[in-house]
This record gives C-alpha cells, structure tokens and sequence, in this order.
C-alpha cells in the first residue's frame, strides 16, 4: 500500500489542471475547513447534530442498522444470497437519538445514513455548504452520510466524486481499474446500492479464499482525512471506507463530464451479460472485433468514411442521436 498524495491550498484551476487531469486520487488538505458545519463540529459533535436536526426538511430518511457481531461491516450473510443488515426508516431526531444511544454502548449496533441529497433533506445546508466554483461542471449532486463506526465494502462509481468530511475521521482505501480481476466481484443483481462490491473484508483479508487479493492489496492507495479534508476519487477507482469512532458526517459531490443524455455504462454491461458473453467462443471473438472498431474505436474514428449527414448513431453522440438509440433499442426485438 501507498499513501495517496496530499494537496494543500488547493485552488479551482489548481483542481482543474493539475489533479483532475491526471485522474488520480488525491487528498485535498482542508479543502473546507471554512466550512461552518465544520467548524460547529470541531466543537462539538452534539452541537453539530443539533444543527443538523434544526434544518432538517422533515423528510423520514432511510437508513441501514448491522448488529455488533459484524463489527460495522455492512456486507453479504455468508452465502452471499442477503444482506447482514436491516433497512430502516426514521425522522432524521429519530435517526440522531438512536446514534447518540448506540455511542453509550460498549457493543454498539452499526447505523449507516447514506446518499441523503442535501436538497431534498437539508435544504438550508445545501445552500451554504457547496463546491460551486470549484468544480466545473453544469449539474451536480450533493449528498449526506452519517453513521458510526462501519466499513462500507469496495466499490465503483460511474461519476466523479470529492468527499468531504465534515466530522470523525474516515479511511479511504482505493484501487486503480486494474485491479478489478483481483477484487473478487460480488453479485451484479444484488448490490448494497446498485454497484457491484468487493468481497474482502479489507480489514482482515481471507488470503486463502481471495488470494488474488494480495496483488490488489499492493496497489492499494490510502489515506485517512480529519475534519475539513476532502479527497477526490476519479470515475472508476474502486474505494471502500471505514468511518472512525462514534459521529461521523460526510458530505460528497458526484458529477459527470458528459451531458445528461448519455447512457449509463453499467446498462451496457448488463446488456452484454445477456446477450454476448455466453456466445459461442468464435461469435463472442467476432463481436470483440465489432465493439473495437465501433465503441471503442481501436482503429480511429468508426465513422470517418461517411459523408456527416449519413453517420446517424455512429457521429457525436448528441441529444438528438442519445434519443434515436433509445428509441431503436425500445423497438429492437433480437
């Protein structure tokens, strides 16, 4: 393992050109510190959840409770088939009383609020706590995570990310693509939140089951943020994160660099799933062929020999084109 590089005083154009073209993850020392949730925080933690039950919209939030025998892990039951964790709702003084409950407990039940859009939940903390300015991008989405102590599996985002920690200490622990093979994939149609996870318990590695793992896990970039700290984790970097101590609060920024009409990645792989990869060998090797020339364009430009009036779904992909597919793929049939 290696430490993730630390940027301090890090600028908007700092950001820009230098840390997000390089696709790297990077620590962005006190990137909001100024914060004043954070700095409430740094105060006291009561103090913070006080102000964050006073601005709650009143919205119930979903939320996830792990008995203590898993020890914060919010994961599979053995055999992979469920989830060793309840869904639960609650108001979020509710979702409050029962954490500050379980900091009392010697052994406590693992409680987990994640993805709670600060629009929607925390109207007025969306409004004074934002990265506009900083990240250049038209549409965005600003999330809440709040728990104690829970390590949440390794997993991908289809989006660009920055987290900030508001409160308590988190650990980040990532991977480059590279080392998908050596992650050993959980299920694709039974996810924690729509990704696949890793199954290594990054905590304490199975090497005997997951001997791959030893590789990933040489790989590995890690970091732990304090208060005011934020990281950025590029599109595709596996990250799985442990929260340190009884309150921790987390606020992230997802966005994408392509416009709103283009599809999800994740669709065409299960897509692929259903019509490619049981293919007899020659037909899947032929495919390959086709998906190199025209998705991925291993020889240069797919469509470069067409007259542009003629290229249709093989040109840009606008608005225009994004809605032509869809509409072929709701009438395709084979």
């Amino acid at each position: 393992m290696k430490n993730i590089p630390e940027y301090s005083h890090v600028t908007s154009e700092i950001f820009a050109e230098e840390i997000k073209p390089a696709a790297r993850p990077a620590v962005l020392k006190g990137l909001v510190s100024e914060w004043p949730v954070v700095k409430l925080g740094a105060d006291s933690a009561d103090d913070l959840l006080d102000h964050l039950v006073a601005t709650a919209s009143g919205m119930p939030i979903p939320y996830f409770a792990c008995d203590p025998e898993w020890r914060g892990r919010f994961f599979y039951v053995p055999d992979c088939t469920a989830f060793n964790y309840r869904h639960e709702q609650a108001s979020f003084a509710e979702f409050v009383a029962r954490l500050r409950h379980e900091a009392e407990c010697p052994a406590p039940t693992a409680l987990f609020a994640g993805s709670l859009a600060l629009g929607g939940f925390f109207p007025g903390f969306a409004q004074t706590h934002r990265l506009d300015g900083f990240i250049s991008a038209s549409q965005f989405l600003q999330s809440l995570w709040i728990g104690n102590h829970t390590l949440t599996a390794p997993h991908f985002d289809n989006v660009e990310n920055i987290a900030c920690v508001v409160t308590g200490r988190r650990r980040f622990t990532l991977f480059p693509i590279e080392q998908f093979p050596n992650l050993y994939v959980g299920p694709l149609d039974l996810t924690p939140a729509g990704q696949p996870i890793s199954l290594v318990d990054i905590r304490e590695p199975d090497f005997a089951r997951f001997p791959r793992y030893r590789e990933a896990q040489e790989q590995a970039q890690v970091a732990t943020l304090e208060p005011g700290d934020a990281i950025y984790i590029p599109t595709l970097w596996w990250h799985g994160v442990e929260s340190l101590g009884p309150v921790n609060v987390m606020v992230n920024t997802w966005w994408r660099d392509v416009p709103g009409w283009f599809g999800s990645p994740m669709t065409a792989l299960l897509h692929a799933l259903l019509s490619l990869r049981d293919l007899p060998k020659g037909q899947r090797d032929s495919w390959k062929v086709v998906f190199d020339n025209l998705v991925f364009e291993a020889n240069g430009p797919a469509a470069e020999h067409l007259p542009v009036p003629a290229r249709g779904v093989l040109g840009d992909l606008t608005r225009g084109n994004a809605a032509h597919l869809r509409d072929l793929l709701s009438r395709s049939q084979v």
